[in-house]
């Protein structure tokens, strides 16, 4: 496809040829004004490479914030998918099968009521078909973090005596395993089971096992482990204006209290789409990716094990869609073309329009990212002293690039340039307080298209001024034996 054409109220709304980076910039700020999204980030990936990102809009309208690539936002539901690979992890290890009753994980029995001797197994809490279901009268939710622990909360929901359990409306009405209904008990569950069986914490066998090999270093399950100022603020269009929620945080958490950004989370998918493997390393087996990605049950043909079928623009693509207050969010991909789309927002309009130019987009446009730059240079330093460092990217079109260097002290150069491919560029810096830095440099293409961010380590340990020099150096002379231990390490 080469254009797009949506439909509101009835009626159809210019064609839009989507071949430009331009043109599709038109295109999403006209959908972001037209369905009131005050802010979005998106970002394409084919194969490996990230084809495109870009961001849109504002992230906290009070605080007059930008939306940026690396802006955070609350992908509800799509958190499920996370909670799932992390299950699936286990399973690949060995340690539990689908097949396999829940109840030989947990330190409580959970089964239904009007069922007793029917075992919920993994595989029905994966399909939404365990018979659990969302009693929306004690899923709570708080501004802030929910003050109960989801450990603690789904045993009182789901063991008999327990403070929130109810038997009539805690469970569907049909036997497990018979029907399906979507479940955040359920996933919560799943995330619960992964801490029972692995023996760590859950958010810490997650940031070990899937965010670190993945690079999604800024990404959490609860605000107090994030830097809430990097959060997109949830809005609601009141039909007058963006009215904000707050950050909101729930009692089921595995099932969609996550936020990362889409520069992040086009990783994870990226995983997916390449077989289990990311950066070198296997995360999942391919067998197991297969498995998820393959319908299960036959009275829900779409499902696999959390992964759903959808059909967007005329391609079928498995994914997750998520919606909370003021957040909607989407992550997709075709395994016909190996594209695929994630894209945040913190608003509540559909996103299935603007998901569907992106796959436009990717499929009509060949221009790739440069490659993540080679950032080069001395690995110590001295502060209040300029320290030269290089910076080299090449475009796999031969597009000129633009970089962006962050020196890691709360500043950076801006887009500059453009500069050949395979050019090296001198870069200089001053820092003026001890510690260590993280120099981070990407890099652009005059089609927009971003690279990863390289990096280098530097380390500033101690002042040098020439006064100070001056100083010591008149000591020395005025004492001539004095102080053997200064002047070995001068060489005086």
């Amino acid at each position: 496809m080469v254009s797009s054409t949506v439909v509101v109220g009835g009626a159809l709304t210019e064609k839009y040829s989507l071949k430009t980076v331009d043109a599709l910039d038109d295109f999403i700020l006209e959908k972001m004004h037209n369905t009131h999204l005050p802010g979005l980030s998106a970002s394409v990936v084919k194969d490996d490479v990230v084809l495109w990102q870009k961001a849109y809009g504002v992230a906290d309208i009070e605080e007059n914030s930008t939306v940026t690539n690396e802006t955070l936002f609350k992908i509800a539901s799509v958190s499920k998918t996370i909670t799932a690979t992390a299950l699936m992890q286990l399973y690949d290890q060995g340690l539990v099968n689908l097949s396999d009753p829940i109840n030989q994980y947990l330190p409580y029995n959970v089964t239904h009521p009007l069922y007793p001797s029917t075992n919920i197994t993994f595989h029905m809490l994966l399909t939404h078909s365990s018979s659990i279901t969302d009693n929306w009268e004690y899923l709570f939710y708080f501004v802030g973090d929910a003050p109960i622990p989801f450990q603690t909360f789904l045993e009182e929901y789901l063991v008999p005596g327990g403070l929130y359990y109810d038997a009539k409306n805690n469970f569907c009405p049909w036997e497990p395993g018979t029907n399906w209904d979507y479940s955040n008990i359920a996933v919560a569950l799943v995330g619960y089971l992964v801490e029972e069986i692995s023996g760590v914490n859950f958010t810490e066998y997650v940031q070990t096992n899937l965010f670190a090999p993945l690079d999604m270093n800024e990404s959490a399950w609860y605000l107090r482990d994030l830097n809430v100022s990097h959060i997109a603020m949830p809005y609601h269009w009141d039909g007058d204006e963006f009215v904000p929620y707050g950050h909101i945080g729930y009692v089921d958490v595995p099932a969609g209290d996550l936020r990362t950004s889409a520069s992040q989370l086009i990783h994870f998918l990226t995983m997916f789409i390449n077989n289990g493997w990311f950066n070198g390393q296997e995360i999942l087996k391919n067998t197991t990716v297969e498995l998820m990605l393959t319908p299960q049950v036959p009275f829900q043909p779409n499902i696999g094990l959390i992964w759903w079928k959808n059909t967007i623009g005329g391609r079928i693509v498995w994914g997750h869609n998520g919606a909370d207050f003021g957040a909607r969010a989407m992550m997709c991909f075709d395994p016909t073309t190996h594209i695929g789309v994630v894209v945040l927002c913190n608003g509540e309009s559909d996103l299935t329009v603007i998901c569907d130019a992106l796959f436009d987009y990717a499929e009509t446009n060949t221009n790739l990212p440069p490659n993540t730059p080679c950032v080069t240079g001395p690995s110590e330093g001295k502060i209040n002293v300029e320290t030269h460092f290089f910076f080299m990217a090449t475009d796999p079109d031969a597009d000129q690039v633009y970089y962006w260097i962050d020196w890691g002290d709360g500043t950076n150069s801006g887009w500059i340039g453009p500069y050949a491919s395979i050019e090296t560029i001198t870069k200089s810096h001053t820092w003026t307080k001890k510690g260590t830095y993280v120099i981070k440099a990407k890099a652009k293409d005059t089609a927009g298209m971003e690279s990863s961010y390289g990096q280098l380590s530097v380390v500033m340990p101690f002042l040098y001024t020439p006064s100070l020099m001056q100083c010591v150096m008149k000591l020395l002379a005025r004492f001539p034996h004095a102080f053997p231990i200064l002047r070995h390490l001068m060489g005086y």
